[in-house]
């Protein structure tokens, strides 16, 4: 891994976008818990990565955000001082992709004022 071979820290940020919240997280008042379900959809996507990190000794924080992924990963980039962002899109064949590169991690490769690395 690159973190461990620069011995870097990996900050991994998780966007929920905002919508509506499963009724499985609603309390019995018929509130919703948002926070909860965001936690959930966090954890359910990235404890297995930061499982795999922990194991190599890479000192890492998860960041769970909710709305624009790319306003929450640029701020928390600029916050945290990151020398890279390391971002995943999906992988196409022919003319689909063109459209691989979607449109948080191009907003977030026209923005940002570090290095952005797109990987499949």
């Amino acid at each position: 891994m690159l973190a461990k071979a620069v011995s870097g820290k990996i900050v991994i940020i998780y966007v929920v976008e905002k919508g509506k919240v499963p009724s499985k997280f609603v309390d019995i008042h018929g509130d919703s818990i948002p926070d909860h379900y965001y936690l959930d959809e966090y954890h359910r996507t990235v404890d297995a990565l930061e499982e795999e990190i922990h194991k190599e000794g890479i000192e890492h924080e998860g960041v769970c955000g909710v709305g624009d992924p790319r306003e929450l990963i640029l701020r928390t980039a600029k916050k945290r001082g990151v020398d890279y962002i390391v971002m995943g899109f999906h992988e196409y064949r022919g003319l689909s992709r063109l459209k691989a590169i979607g449109e948080a991690t191009r907003g977030v490769m026209e923005k940002a004022t570090v290095p952005v690395l797109a990987v499949p």
